[in-house]
């Protein structure tokens, strides 16, 4: 297994060389357009002795394995004990979650001129154009976010069209990232400074390489008999999308799945909230997204010990579709979230990775609970900007 290496680092990114020692585990979540919850967050738990330069609220860490950054980010939380401590942090990328996407980013919030900003094109293009102008270098110079890289769009992802108001810059990112079939990420970078870099990759259709199930199942990479999986009947497979006006004036769009109402057998509608547009091609995007979103709700967990032939970090990444195979079901699906845990108490290292893989809201940390209450923040919020 290749080492894991814990590098303090600095309100302004200046990493320490000297890094956390005498640790006894590591926990690393990442997770792949997962809402209602941390894009990526990390927690280490070391002798007080060993975490110089963990204790100051601010600064944050680079966590690598071998020679490959895995995640950075802020810390979070500091639980200080007599001789042992725990401190957490997120991803780089929840700072996205810091920014309101403004009307119009180039004014004060106090003096905005336009209701939205409307952007459309390539999924990437727009996702990258939000970013730069309320977190990156083209954003007001008091919303920056220090050190922020934004690159240049490859055009990647499907034509998408967006009416930006108020919302959390991260939940649109994700948004889009999802309509894309992209998977976002924020990594420090160094060359003459310590930097951000905002990244944007498309997800990778591996399930005729990478297949997972169980002894009996065998496909390629044999799962633990810890796995479990969940289907539930969709959560909307009619969705009626309606748009602006009021009363007999408002404007509705109907987007159906007839494929989940033949499986399940059944009709499950929902009205998706759209009152901020009158265009045709944006309603019925939003319909099609709820669909995705809702059409067959399913997620699968499982922990894998790498192989010669299929490894996490080499062979598939989060966000990537993989099969999966159990009970004689097809369940593949999208990579929405990888736990790695390194425990270390014998000074043998030993790691962990366990997956979960699904729809939209599949995450460990996820519940009916949890979903329920994201998505009615998420509603209460839209209602706040208008």
């Amino acid at each position: 297994m290749p080492q894991w290496m814990i590098q303090p680092r600095d309100k302004n990114l200046r990493r320490s060389y000297d890094p956390v020692k005498f640790w006894s585990s590591l926990t690393v979540v990442e997770r792949h357009n997962v809402t209602g919850t941390d894009p990526g967050t990390w927690t280490v738990t070391a002798r007080n002795e060993g975490l110089v330069g963990m204790f100051t609220p601010g600064n944050g860490v680079l966590i690598t394995r071998g020679d490959k950054l895995v995640m950075s980010g802020p810390i979070t939380s500091i639980q200080r004990g007599g001789t042992v401590s725990t401190i957490s942090g997120v991803s780089d990328l929840d700072v996205l979650n810091d920014r309101i996407l403004y009307p119009d980013p180039t004014s004060a919030i106090t003096s905005q001129p336009a209701a939205y900003d409307n952007r459309s094109g390539p999924a990437e293009s727009v996702l990258l154009s939000y970013v730069n102008v309320n977190a990156g270098p083209g954003a007001r110079a008091a919303r920056r976010v220090s050190g922020l890289r934004v690159p240049a769009t490859q055009g990647r992802g499907r034509n998408v069209s967006i009416k930006g108001r108020l919302a959390l810059l991260g939940d649109t990112v994700s948004d889009i990232a999802e309509s894309g079939s992209l998977h976002v990420d924020i990594l420090q970078g160094e060359d003459t400074a310590p930097f951000l870099q905002f990244m944007v990759r498309p997800i990778t259709n591996r399930t005729a390489n990478v297949r997972f199930g169980s002894v009996r199942d065998f496909t390629g990479g044999v799962i633990g008999e810890d796995w479990s999986y969940t289907l539930t009947r969709p959560t909307v497979t009619d969705a009626i999308v309606a748009g602006g006006g009021q009363g007999q004036a408002r404007l509705f769009v109907e987007r159906v799945s007839t494929a989940a109402e033949a499986a399940w057998g059944a009709k499950v509608e929902q009205l998706i909230d759209q009152r901020q547009t009158t265009v045709a091609a944006e309603l019925t995007d939003a319909g099609d997204d709820a669909l995705s979103d809702g059409s067959n709700p399913v997620s699968v967990s499982f922990t894998i010990t790498d192989s010669a032939d299929v490894q996490y970090r080499r062979d598939w990444f989060v966000g990537d579709k993989v099969g999966v195979f159990i009970d004689g079901l097809d369940l593949s699906n999208l990579v929405r979230e990888v736990t790695t845990t390194v425990q270390a108490q014998d000074g043998s290292p030993t790691e962990t990775v366990s997956a979960v893989v699904g729809s939209r809201d599949s995450s460990a940390w996820t519940t009916k609970t949890n979903t329920r209450v994201a998505k009615t923040l998420k509603s209460v919020r839209m209602l706040q900007a208008i």
